[in-house]
């Protein structure tokens, strides 16, 4: 990874969503990764520094649920800023401290497109 690339890891057990998330974002010129459900969301997390991390909560194997916890044992400083991708209700008992907040599917691309944007801009407080 180049130093000051920002990049993006989506992670949902759907496949048309997936490739349509990847699809949308490289071609606004972003640097995407996927995965498939949560234990390969967190094998990734351990081999790459992801800016913004959307994420399904209800996956196979390792849910959403599952990575937060994984992930708020993270030093802050190096936690992806985590947009929640929800098909029921806006989850109420996430950690404010590890969801920036959530996206209802079917989702409006825009609205999409303008929160990672927002995610990215976001600069995450050094340690120390």
């Amino acid at each position: 990874m180049e130093k000051g690339e920002k990049r993006i890891l989506v992670v949902d057990d759907d496949d048309a969503i997936r490739t349509l998330l990847l699809t949308i974002l490289r071609r606004r010129g972003l640097s995407v990764d996927t995965a498939r459900h949560g234990a390969e969301a967190l094998e990734r997390l351990e081999r790459c520094r992801y800016s913004v991390m959307l994420l399904d909560l209800m996956m196979p194997l390792v849910n959403g649920w599952q990575v937060l916890e994984q992930i708020g044992k993270y030093e802050p400083s190096l936690r992806p800023v985590v947009v929640v991708l929800t098909a029921g209700t806006e989850p109420l008992d996430v950690d404010p401290n590890l969801v920036a907040g959530s996206i209802r599917k079917p989702f409006d691309v825009e609205l999409l497109l303008d929160m990672i944007t927002a995610c990215l801009s976001y600069d995450r407080p050094s340690q120390g």
